[in-house]
């Protein structure tokens, strides 16, 4: 993997989707998107390619961050009252 491919571009969405909450995630990527104009990343000119690959790695991370909560068990947050005597 090389820098400035289009794999190294969605390994680095995929962390800022992790990181960010949605408004900052929109707020970076179309910043991105304004920046990279001169570079293609080895995708379509028009952008597109781009915004979808944005838009599908925020989706990736946040079904991440869902299943991160679910695997964990929920056992451990139940508390046993007993009546006393």
């Amino acid at each position: 993997m090389t820098r400035g491919s289009k794999k190294h571009l969605t390994q680095i969405l995929y962390l800022l989707g992790n990181k960010l909450n949605k408004t900052e995630y929109a707020k970076v990527t179309s910043a991105m998107s304004m920046l990279f104009v001169g570079h293609t990343f080895e995708m379509s000119e028009d952008g597109f390619e781009f915004i979808n690959l944005c838009v599908q790695a925020k989706k990736d991370a946040h079904l991440h961050q869902i299943q991160k909560n679910y695997n964990n068990p929920r056992q451990n947050n139940i508390v046993l009252l007993k009546p006393k005597k």
